[in-house]
This record gives C-alpha cells, structure tokens and sequence, in this order.
C-alpha cells in the first residue's frame, strides 16, 4: 500500500502526517517520524480490519499516487 505523508518540523521535532487517515507522529529526525507513521498507520489498519464487521468483505484497493507526487514540486519521494 502507498500513501501520501507530509512531513514538517515543530520546534525540535519533525512530525509526519498521513494525508489521507490524518494519522501522525513524531521523531527527533525527519527518518525518525517517518519511521513512527509507519508504525502507527498499521496499527491504525489492524485495528480498522479487527473492527470491520464479520459479514463484510474486506479487500486492499492499489492506486497509482506516484504520478501524482511526481508532477508535484513540493513533494519529495
């Protein structure tokens, strides 16, 4: 899966944010929080998934957002 994160500083932290949950965390570098998010976004999914109800299907839906970063200039890969 692929997501879209914006990463910003605040004071001595640098906080990483996921664009389309609003999930977020933080690290003292920029790899830091990057790391964290992504730690916290699958647990945000784990407990998305545990809570979904039964009887309902659950399936993983790809989509192309590297286009997307890529004609943008203020996003970084």
């Amino acid at each position: 899966m692929k997501t879209i994160i914006e990463v910003h500083k605040e004071g001595k932290y640098f906080v990483a944010v996921d664009l389309l949950s609003n999930v977020a965390d933080q690290g003292l570098s920029e790899e830091e929080a990057v790391n964290n998010l992504r730690k916290g976004l699958e647990e945000h999914y784990r407990i998305l998934v545990e809570l979904a109800p039964d009887r309902h299907k659950l399936r993983a839906l790809e989509i192309d957002v590297d286009s997307l970063v890529e004609n943008t200039s203020a996003v970084s890969t």
